[in-house]
């Protein structure tokens, strides 16, 4: 585990010195937050309720409506906020998020730096906790917000379609160009199980390319016809694109289409959904290393 973790999984665990009474017990501050986190009282007795009880109390000591002045430590207090969400309730977790917008919606600039904070802990490549449950609360509030520019809630409610359009249990099917030049669908394929795999022209796709070409479990399953790999890079079909990627993998479906970046949900690179035998999205944020933990657990 990272440092910052353990901290915070410490803070979970740990119990106060004192009975709780009418006042909330708070963990020794660290260095670049705005404030010390409350600490659990011993009557919370499993992690889940230290958590739930922790970020219940997070916010109770810092006003939201007053103009954020450090945002380098907002946006630390705010990841500290969501690295207890993994361990606590769902229900405990969106009402606490809700609460937390309500408050912020008091002040129009603080509002805004939410939304930048809140994208770049939940949403952005920089997440260390991705979920698009707890992030569309914050996209919602930002995009209907009369307080904020248009372009910021344009900004908002383009991410909010993205996600609708390709949510955990939905059908998918889009149109992409192949190695021949021809459009077609995903709905044209027929698989026990969809593999994709979106790549731009960034080296880590390279490198995530190459290392899912050789992996000896992948290609087993592809093979035996368990699954279908269909390799979609992010860009517009052109003869010297269909000659380089003609060389990716044999056992490759490959293609590419300019707006795959647009119309779905690609927030990094690369990455990997499965989808099963109907195209029902199965899981829309796997890197290459979970993609290869997944089909051969002796990773």
């Amino acid at each position: 585990m990272k440092m910052k973790p353990i901290i915070l999984f410490i803070t979970a665990l740990a119990v106060a010195s004192l009975p709780m009474r009418a006042q909330v017990q708070l963990a020794e501050q660290q260095p670049g937050t705005l404030f010390a986190y409350p600490l659990a009282p011993d009557t919370c007795s499993t992690l889940e309720e230290r958590c739930n009880f922790i970020i219940t109390h997070f916010w109770d000591g810092f006003d939201i409506s007053k103009p954020i002045t450090d945002d380098a430590a907002f946006e630390r207090t705010f990841r500290d906020f969501v690295d207890f969400f993994r361990y606590s309730h769902r229900n405990v977790v969106m009402s606490t998020v809700r609460d937390f917008i309500n408050k912020a919606q008091s002040n129009a600039s603080n509002l805004q730096k939410v939304g930048q904070v809140a994208e770049s802990a939940l949403y952005g490549t920089e997440a260390e906790y991705w979920s698009d449950e707890v992030y569309v609360a914050f996209a919602k509030a930002l995009a209907g917000s009369k307080q904020l520019p248009r372009d910021v809630r344009d900004h908002y409610a383009s991410q909010l379609a993205r996600i609708n359009s390709v949510q955990v249990g939905a059908m998918l099917d889009f149109e992409f160009v192949g190695l021949d030049g021809l459009k077609q669908h995903l709905s044209d394929l027929n698989a026990k199980t969809f593999i994709l795999l979106f790549l731009d022209d960034s080296t880590d796709s390279m490198i995530g390319r190459l290392r899912l070409s050789t992996d000896v479990a992948l290609n087993a399953l592809l093979n035996e016809g368990e699954a279908t790999l269909v390799c979609l890079c992010a860009n517009k079909y052109t003869a010297d694109w269909a000659s380089a990627a003609a060389g990716y993998a044999d056992n490759w479906i490959i293609g590419c289409g300019e707006n795959l970046a647009k119309d779905l949900d690609l927030r990094a690179f690369p990455v990997c959904y499965m989808l099963d035998d109907q195209r029902t999205i199965l899981n829309k944020t796997l890197s290459v290393e979970a993609l290869m933990t997944a089909v051969n657990p002796n990773y």
